[in-house]
């Protein structure tokens, strides 16, 4: 017996047991570690087992010690047997196999008693390697055994008794591998109700062959469709709260030592498995080599056991190189990638929840005046802008994070193409010797233009996401502000806009496809250089013979180098988006942060109360450098303050004084420049759910009511408690207490009714009341209060002050109140502050500042214009009402569906009659309706029609002609490639191919080798049947180059030359054709993606309003954002490759049975399983990708809603409610996400493993016609086998990815397809001039908000003449919103019509109408920019017509004004893009000499920032803003809706005097909450459940004393003060 054979048994496995020990060694040492990995109990992951029985594998074990012995004693046997026959070279080896059998058997005694699962699973693992390799070895020994008995005269019994042992040893090597590779790591687990991911639990089978997901599969083949519920829970090391917890642990480092750092396990698993591949990756062309070259040696009548040996070697290393691949994939995709997304997500939450919300965008300029007429100058602007808003974090989680994840998969080539590139060009030197180096070089010659193309591509990249943060930014903008942009008719200029920064989004993509093709042609190129130096040095100079086997090895080499030789470009390439993403998360983490946010600590000292003040403190909203805060920003200087623990306090001040600054500095949201501010920390986990009145108060607990009330898309009630447990009586007080319960009775749902996004379905008083009643319920003891009464009438503020604020629930509360009602609360006020331009006035005790006067001429000013007074219109005839129940129904409810549309402009404000409220029915419990629906997802495959969407937007017949042309084109050069080769490398060969014609009953040596009977009584009747097709397939391909005759002729005729250039125009035009159809896609979906962006952006702008309250700014923004990053970047590479890839499969199909007909068997067999696998695969990635998409978008609202009402957040001490709420999204949106990755896996190792056996039957069926085959033939054929699997593996996998890209043109054609408004432009169009007077007609008219409800207004009729001032007073519910709403044309009347100077507003279009009226809304919305692009943001007006307006609402002194206009008009030229212009900002700074204890009036300067929805003003200011853009428009009809809420007393008598005098041409609706705004108005309406009760002068309403409106003024209680100026009204009119 030949040694060697004897090493090949047992050198294999000596080698896994060294390599075991060694490994094993050092996992026990990293275990021992403290920084190692610590097993997990079920109590610190939340898994548990299912079920109550104890798992256990005590049999599978005593079964595995059992054979284990057996096998020791079959080599022991072995070896005395062997030493008895003094054959002493081989009793060694046989003491070698003993060892490791004990070597074996120690582990699984160690694994039994162990106790330890993760143990157990690691030494499983290693036995199974070794029972694997062991099997493999008793083939060998088998083998050996029988051919020693073969060629053995004498049969000795040492040899019979191998023959047996080696029989033995296989069947129970086979056993235990089976009984180990199936081992569970452990029992089934669930959490919290789900299953969790059998990854955490199953064997090793079906770990390395993804069995895990074949449940989901099975849910694929029955189900329709998937939700979360299908989707086992996450594995616990993939869990978004354990990554975060783990990634934190750095977080003093660089983001990517962070990422290396956390993932570190993960990373070196992938870099093992990758470095594994990297070796085995050419084991298969070894063998195929061999392969070839056998068959080119072979002579008839040879045995045929070399090429039985090379198949199955073939088989061996494509398997085992398969599985390894597999591992690396899954490390990469399914673990690697989700970790790092989860990480990211996660810490950019964090970040957010901690970071400085900074007020404004910027206020540096770039200094290049060269540089403006550049499209990207407003991007590039944005450099200096360090401050992330809403778009740009949104994009950080849709976009950046998702880049590092996917680079994050990618990365490992950086070492697997090297290492494939070594063993590659080893291989080739074996075949071609010095002239593959010359090739090499070639690749060399590419490496610079790869270089340069990667940098212009990384800046372009970066470019590119410039401008799209910016579109993002822009369209968050348009969604947040969509009210007033439908109001004031600017959809088109906003989409204009819009489009404007999408043309230069556009203009980066179209750079990042020209360098994309670029990396295309060298992709393609360079490996065609290689090949065409290295066959010309080898045949031209060297003068070698090309033949088969070296041409055909070497051409497949030269294919798989084609991936590695590229991949390096492109992975750079990835990288580079990558590092560029990675710098915008960091630069993001490394913004700001409030100090002592506790987001992880939560450290607070309960019941230590710590004082509330400020010491020597000068405060500013942002952190800037030091010449910008003495100049331009907003300051307060030298604060000394201290305010009482336990008692109310007041703030008040005019308008943009500093109240709100001074609010938030107590929370540390602003930036304290020096001094000290000493505010308590609410702890971030006050939630206990053993609570009583006795502990419910907190201390050190803060709560805030912002001005903009900040609420959440949930329930009333949820809003109330936010997160608290629901405490019924306590619950229902503070409801009475704010005065909530009659809004509850109107909602059909009552405090189940759910609200929207920002409460968008409530109005303004009852937003203000829902934030109110959070900070009354919550467990605070400190609660901040920012002119929470600005948004309800004077007689609710007197009722929550009285009830609410100074009632029972606040004693022993401290309160801090910022109002301009300082009367009101004077009576239980314990300290005052007074303010003024940032300056403290007066602050002190209320007594002492009695004592000394100062309280008296604070008050005086209030006292004149009796701020106080109750003169609620709404509370006045929910009075009257009471009184005359008997003909007014008391209650008429109005739908959810109509609350939506209500909130433009009501307030609900009402003083609740608490008996009457105890009295009421309650309501019979029921589902609550849904305002926002869950988010729809198509099922099934993705519809044609949407395929036909965007075949249609890239071109028509034509441009799909050339590309169908260019593909076909393009694979048929490849086929002519290998063709070419085959017929060069042929071409000498002068045997006559008749003499294979040998009949193959006679002597087939496939037979003869075989020398098994029933194989060869199995294949002689396939090739009987088969023999004449052969024949005639043989004469035709073979017969012109394989007669000896005509071959010489053949020979003599062409040249060495002939041969090489031919080859080379084939590879030329094959490379030209392979970069055009890159190119032609690329050009088609630019144009496809420009125009679907135009037809969504114009869909989604022209929605009616109903549509963005029912759907969450996320899911909107969704579409915007990723969807279109994803039909921008990828639908044109994916659609490139599928097809591709499908022309690739057909062909190869076709070439392969062209040369061997049986495989067209195998082919229909392996496309049986390819076909069933192929739809498991397609259906369930199909739907994995829609849920991913379906579940990003709350989270994306979530982050939004966060980002929108932070400041509140961190105030209650919410921070880790809201992690977690995070976690949650972030788990849901991981599981889709997973399970799509890990379905890919599932669907790759089943193909790959198919794909090997496809190419052994490929390689049997060879040798089965190995006499009628030359070796060319077989090259070609084995060539394309062997890529046939993986060929068919990415069709399927492309056309997943296509529609998995598909998915998102699905999502935007559903927006695409959104009911519209009436149209914008109706022909003929009104009169330029149009309305002339302002005269309103309306004639009977119905509203209703749908079919199926009752109507709102019921056949109404009124006439207003031009230039009246009408005020129109009711109820809640009365109907006032809907009038204003159907003179915007928001609703359409059911009847009857409203005509505007005798055109009726129905015939005319919504842009015409809406932009000839105005209205002045209560909340005021403002865009990121400039206060000129806010107020003209068109560049419709010159720059005094904006200062008079904004003079005119008081943000300007009028003695400035021409001060103002002059200095603005010489120190700058005007940018009439609205952006700021050049250095005028910084030039104006030296010329300005102001009080360094005075702020600058900001509003003298029109190029003053206004930030992200004008953070960087107050509210009042806000409103006053909206108020001068509308004065700008100069409208002759115009409705205001108490417009002037939030801004002090003496601005509003000013804005109102402004109004009486300078509107009077105007025709002006005033929707009024207090009866004095309107009582020296023309007429008054009076309405009440949708009808007209009263119209009429006020001077003739409130001296009839039948009249409702008389009822109304006698309840308000200031009769006297409303009847002495109606009848100085009447007689003025007199």
């Amino acid at each position: 017996m030949d040694i060697m054979e004897l090493l090949f048994e047992t050198i294999p496995v000596v080698i896994v047991v060294s390599l075991s020990s060694i490994i094993l060694f050092i996992q026990g040492i990293n275990n021992c570690k403290t920084c190692g990995y610590q097993e997990l109990s079920s109590k610190d992951t939340g898994d548990i087992p299912i079920g109550s029985t104890r798992f256990s594998t005590i049999k599978r074990d005593v079964t595995k010690i059992v054979i284990i012995l057996l096998q020791i004693g079959l080599f022991g046997l072995l070896f005395y047997l062997r030493y008895e026959q003094d054959e002493n070279d081989n009793f060694f080896l046989s003491i070698a196999l003993v060892i490791c059998w004990f070597y074996a058997l120690i582990l699984t005694v160690v694994s039994i008693t162990s106790g330890s699962r993760k143990w157990g699973w690691i030494i499983n693992t290693h036995l199974t390697v070794f029972y694997v390799t062991a099997t493999f070895c008793s083939l060998l020994q088998i083998r050996t055994a029988l051919y020693s008995h073969v060629n053995s005269i004498t049969f000795p019994k040492l040899k019979r008794i191998q023959i047996w042992i080696s029989l033995t040893n296989f069947i129970l090597s086979s056993i235990i591998t089976l009984i180990a590779i199936t081992t569970p790591k452990g029992p089934p687990l669930i959490n919290n109700n789900r299953p969790v991911f059998a990854i955490e639990y199953c064997s090793l089978w079906d770990f390395i062959m993804f069995n895990t997901v074949n449940q989901l599969m099975k849910k694929a083949y029955y189900q329709p469709t998937f939700n979360d519920s299908d989707f086992d829970q996450l594995p616990y090391s993939l869990r978004t709260s354990t990554l975060y917890n783990d990634f934190k642990r750095w977080r003093d480092h660089s983001l990517l030592y962070r990422i290396v750092k956390a993932n570190k396990k993960v990373i070196l698993l992938q870099t093992f498995f990758t470095i594994i591949s990297g070796i085995l990756y050419y084991s298969p062309f070894a063998f195929l080599y061999r392969f070839i070259e056998f068959v080119q040696d072979y002579q008839v009548g040879d045995r045929l056991e070399w090429g039985l040996i090379y198949v199955f070697g073939m088989l061996l290393s494509n398997v085992v190189l398969q599985l390894s691949v597999a591992q690396v994939w899954y490390w990469s995709s399914c673990i690697l990638q989700v970790a790092i997304k989860g990480q990211l997500n996660s810490v950019i939450y964090s970040k957010s929840l901690k970071r400085h919300d900074s007020h404004v965008t910027s206020l540096f300029v770039d200094d290049n005046e060269d540089e403006k007429k550049d499209d990207l100058e407003d991007s590039e602007k944005d450099e200096g802008n360090d401050n992330a808003t809403v778009g740009k974090i949104t994009n950080l989680m849709a976009v950046d994070s998702n880049r590092i994840s996917e680079f994050a998969t990618w990365w490992s080539s950086i070492i697997d193409c090297p290492i494939e590139l070594c063993v590659g060009f080893y291989f080739l030197y074996q075949l071609l010797g010095s002239s593959c180096l010359y090739g090499l070089l070639m690749m060399v010659f590419t490496l610079p233009i790869n270089h340069q193309t990667a940098k212009s591509y990384s800046k372009t990249q970066d470019k590119l996401m410039k401008a799209r943060d910016r579109r993002v930014d822009l369209m968050n903008e348009v969604l947040q502000g969509i009210r007033m942009i439908k109001f004031y008719a600017w959809e088109k200029n906003w989409e204009n806009r819009i489009l404007d920064s999408r043309k230069v989004e556009l203009k980066q993509l179209r750079n990042t496809y020209i360098y994309l093709t670029m990396f295309d042609l060298v992709w393609i190129v360079s490996p065609v250089l290689v090949t065409i130096a290295s066959f010309y040095i080898f045949t031209k100079i060297q003068e070698h013979e090309l033949t088969a086997s070296i041409a055909f090895t070497s051409l497949s080499i030269f294919y798989e180098l084609r991936f590695a030789l590229n991949i390096l470009p492109e992975v750079f390439m990835d990288g580079s988006q990558a590092y560029v993403s990675l710098k915008r998360i960091e630069k993001f983490l490394n913004e700001d942060e409030i100090a002592d946010s506790g987001l992880e600590s939560g450290e607070n000292i309960l019941g230590h109360e710590s004082k509330i003040s400020f010491e020597d403190a000068t405060v500013t909203w942002n952190r800037l450098e030091e010449d910008i805060i003495e100049e331009q920003e907003f300051k307060m200087k030298n604060l000394n303050l201290e305010f009482p623990i336990g008692k109310l306090s007041i703030i008040c001040g005019p308008t943009g004084s500093g109240k709100t600054l001074l609010l938030m500095s107590l929370l540390g949201e602003t930036h304290v420049i020096s001094g000290k501010v000493n505010f308590p920390k609410s702890p971030t986990d006050p939630i206990n759910y053993d609570l009583n009145p006795s502990n419910w108060i907190l201390p050190n607990s803060v709560a805030l009511v912002s001005q903009q009330a900040w609420l959440q898309n949930a329930s009333i009630r949820s809003n109330v408690i936010f997160g608290l447990p629901y405490d019924e009586e306590r619950y229902e007080a503070v409801i009475k207490m704010c005065s909530l319960e009659k809004d509850l009775e109107i909602f059909e749902d009552g405090d189940m009714t759910e609200i929207g996004e920002k409460g968008i379905t409530l109005s303004g008083g009852q937003k203000q009341r829902v934030s109110l009643a959070r900070a009354v319920y919550s467990r605070a003891k400190h609660i901040l209060m920012d002119d929470v009464l600005s948004a309800v009438d004077a007689h609710t503020a007197k009722h929550l002050m009285n009830n609410c604020i100074l009632g029972s629930f606040m004693k022993g509360r401290t309160i801090i109140l910022v109002t301009h009602h300082i009367r009101l609360g004077l009576s239980g006020a314990s300290y005052l502050v007074a303010m003024g331009n940032g300056k403290i006035t007066v602050a002190g005790a209320i007594n002492d500042l009695k004592s000394s006067g100062k309280l008296n001429t604070i008050l005086e000013e209030a006292d004149s214009r009796s701020e106080d007074v109750n003169d609620s219109a709404e509370l006045a005839a929910e009075n009257v009402v009471k009184d005359d129940a008997d003909n007014v129904k008391l209650h008429h409810v109005i739908g959810s569906s109509t609350a939506s549309s209500s909130t433009m402009v009501e307030n609900a404000e009402n003083e609740v009659n608490l008996d009457n409220v105890q009295k009421t029915k309650k309501k019979i419990p029921k589902k609550p309706k849904v305002l926002v629906e869950e988010e729809a997802r198509p099922t099934g495959a993705v519809r044609l029609r949407i395929y036909k969407t965007y075949v249609r937007a890239n071109g028509h017949i034509i441009f799909w002609s050339l590309v169908v042309m260019i593909y076909i084109i393009n694979r048929t050069t490849q086929i002519m490639e290998s063709w070419w080769l085959k017929v060069w490398s042929t071409a000498s060969i002068e045997d006559d191919v008749n003499n294979n014609y040998t009949s193959i009953h006679e002597n087939s040596p496939f037979i003869t080798a075989v020398n098994i009977t029933p194989v060869s009584q199995a294949i002689i009747p396939i090739y009987s049947f088969n023999q004449q097709v052969n024949r005639i397939l043989s004469a035709r391909i073979l017969s012109s180059y394989y007669n000896n005759d005509s071959n010489q002729e053949y020979n003599e005729a062409h040249s060495l030359d002939y041969y090489l250039n031919i080859y080379i125009l084939i590879n030329l035009l094959s490379s030209v054709f392979g970069v055009a159809k890159f190119t032609i896609l690329y050009y088609g979906g630019l144009k496809a993606s420009k125009k679907l962006y135009k037809v969504l952006l114009h869909q989604v702008l022209r929605a009616p309003l109903r549509f963005f309250d029912t759907t969450p700014v996320g899911r909107i923004l969704n579409r915007f954002s990723k969807d279109f990053e994803t039909i921008d970047s990828k639908l044109s590479g994916e659609l490139s490759w599928f097809i591709t890839n499908i022309l690739m499969t057909i062909t190869t199909t076709f070439v392969i049975t062209a040369i061997t007909k049986e495989f067209i068997a195998a082919a229909m067999i392996s496309g049986v399983i390819y076909v069933f696998v192929g739809i498991l695969y397609t259906k369930a990635s199909r739907e994995c990708k829609r849920l991913d998409s379906v579940t990003r978008s709350p989270l994306y609202s979530h982050f939004t809603e966060t980002l929108i009402g932070i400041a509140t957040i961190r105030a209650y001490g919410a921070t880790k409610r809201f992690m977690q709420y995070s976690f949650d999204k972030i788990d849901t949106n991981h599981r889709a996400y997973f399970n799509m990755w890990i379905i890919n896996r599932w669907l790759s190792i089943r193909y790959n493993l198919t794909g090997a056996f496809v190419a052994f039957f490929a390689g049997i069926f060879l040798l089965y016609n190995i006499n009628t085959i030359d070796s060319g033939l077989a090259g070609l054929s084995l060539s394309f086998a062997l890529n046939f699997s993986e060929q068919i593996m990415w069709t399927i996998r492309r056309y997943s990815l296509l529609e998995m890209s598909f998915n998102a043109v699905e999502r935007v054609c559903e927006f695409s397809e959104l009911p519209q408004e009436a149209p914008a432009i109706i022909s003929p169009r009104p009169p330029a001039a149009w309305p002339f007077g302002g005269k309103i007609k309306v004639e009977n008219l119905a509203v209703k908000y749908a079919e199926d409800l009752e109507p709102v207004l019921h056949n109404i009729s009124f006439c207003i003449r031009g230039g009246e001032k009408v005020g129109i007073v009711g109820r809640t519910g009365s109907g006032k919103s809907t009038i204003a709403l159907s003179l915007f044309r928001f609703v359409e009347p059911s009847n009857g019509k409203i005509s505007i100077d005798g055109i009726d507003i129905s015939s005319i279009g919504v842009e015409d109408l809406r932009s000839r009226i105005t209205i002045i809304p209560q909340d005021p919305i403002l865009f990121s920019g400039t206060i000129r692009s806010n107020l003209d943001a068109f560049s419709q007006y010159e720059d005094f017509e904006i200062l008079s307006s904004l003079k005119r609402v008081h943000l300007i002194p009028s003695e400035l004004e021409q001060i103002t206009a002059s200095d603005a008009s010489s120190s700058r030229t005007l940018d009439r893009r609205g952006s700021v212009g050049g250095k005028s900002l910084m030039s104006r700074r030296g010329s300005r000499s102001s009080n360094v204890y005075d702020n600058i009036n900001v509003f003298k300067d029109l190029d003053t920032p206004v930030s992200e929805g004008g953070k960087n003003f107050s509210q009042g200011q806000r409103q006053l803003l909206c108020l001068a853009r509308a004065l700008l428009r100069s409208s002759k009809v115009i409705l205001m809706d108490e417009a002037t809420a939030s801004i002090d007393f003496a601005t509003d008598e000013k804005i109102q005097q402004m109004i009486r005098t300078e509107f009077v041409d105007c025709t002006i609706l005033c929707i009024a909450h207090r009866l004095r705004t309107i009582i020296d108005y023309d007429r008054i309406l009076v309405l009440d459940q949708g009808n007209i009760i009263e119209f009429d002068s006020p001077h003739n309403l409130i001296t009839n004393h039948e009249s409702l409106f008389y009822k109304m003024c006698q309840n308000s209680g200031e009769f006297d003060q409303l009847m002495s100026l109606a009848l100085k009204k009447g007689n003025k009119d007199v």
